[in-house]
């Protein structure tokens, strides 16, 4: 039977939990409280991301909003109360990565509540998201180089913006934006973040430092994509924009932004834009392109055009090996496929 909330403030060791001691029971905004400075103070050891903090806090309040419907009380949910929330998101459809994510954010909002003893135990820990059916190669959607060249070569002024200086600025922050992702394998929050300060100079090569999802990465620009950028930068000095090292790489161009750091859903609605253009965005049922297709992209043509596995898991900033040889299992599938060795005529 699920605990239901608790009319008093106090049980003992008669109550359902069997506790030795009398506990009195944190308010929920206590507890909400607590796991705001756990935000804040421990996760990523006190520097993690916007990003991060705000989808923890999401996952929560999600669960949160779960236990208020069904009258449970947060401080005494137990592991089969989590077990219950798993079989709601699994219901709802939530794929197993989504449903892990969950788990991990509640699983610290009790870590933080647990330290400082507003709870007895973490009934997260042993709850397990659903395995995942799909096998995770068949996930990696990608553009062939045709296709790639197709979206280089579409990029084109469309915005109606003040003057070609401007219009100059557009083409060539796309091109620069589709180059990092599928040429790069640069992630969109990763482009969010840069600003021109990540862009040095050695020896003629020219690097851009990446704020990751989990670590901070420096990659060599290819000659041809770090010449547009400094071409980039001085468009950008033409139509009088007030430059810094803070100044964002990827600028909005809007009339109400302008000038301002682009932000993650507009970096999708660009890319998306030049899919939908070149009519790759959906080819088929089997086949729908997103902005992280790129990323898929660049790892994938590395691979196919000779990089080792090793070369393709720094390009991408890979901590496991495991996850660039995903790439790999795609080429192999392709190329390696039994029955078309089968001498037979179809």
């Amino acid at each position: 039977m699920p605990i239901r909330r608790l009319k008093s403030d106090r049980f003992s060791s008669s109550s359902p939990r069997n506790l030795a001691t009398v506990f009195t029971l944190p308010t929920v905004k206590a507890m909400v409280d607590c796991f705001e400075r756990y935000l804040n103070l421990t996760i990523a050891d006190g520097n993690a991301s916007v990003d991060t903090i705000k989808t923890y806090r999401s996952r929560t309040s999600g669960f949160l909003s779960w236990c208020r419907e069904r009258e449970f009380y947060p401080a005494l949910v137990t592991k089969e109360n989590i077990k219950e929330y798993r079989k709601h998101l699994v219901d709802g459809g939530k794929t197993s990565p989504t449903i892990r994510l969950s788990l991990i954010s509640i699983k610290h909002f009790y870590t933080a509540c647990l330290a400082q003893k507003l709870v007895k135990d973490n009934p997260v820990i042993g709850v397990k998201a659903p395995r995942e059916k799909r096998e995770v190669a068949s996930t990696i959607k990608y553009l062939t180089e045709e296709e790639l060249q197709q979206v280089f070569d579409s990029v084109a002024p469309t915005y109606k913006i003040r003057g070609d200086k401007t219009k100059q600025v557009q083409v060539l922050r796309d091109r620069i934006l589709l180059g990092c992702m599928a040429l790069q394998g640069c992630r969109s929050v990763e482009m969010y973040r840069a600003s021109l300060g990540d862009i040095s100079q050695s020896y003629g090569q020219h690097y851009l430092k990446l704020d990751g999802k989990n670590s901070i990465r420096t990659v060599l620009l290819r000659p041809d994509l770090a010449e547009e950028i400094v071409q980039y930068r001085a468009c950008r000095n033409a139509t009088k924009e007030k430059l810094d090292s803070a100044s964002p790489l990827v600028l909005s161009l809007s009339n109400r932004r302008y000038g301002q750091r682009l932000s993650r859903s507009g970096i999708g609605h660009v890319v998306d834009g030049y899919l939908e253009k070149c009519n790759l965005k959906h080819t088929d049922l089997e086949r729908s392109l997103s902005p992280h297709s790129l990323r898929h992209t660049a790892g994938t043509l590395s691979l196919q055009s000779g990089s080792s596995l090793r070369e393709v898991q720094d390009l991408l900033g890979h901590n496991d090996p495991k996850t660039t040889a995903i790439y790999t299992h795609v080429l192999n599938s392709q190329e390696n496929n039994p029955a078309t060795k089968i001498d037979i005529t179809f």
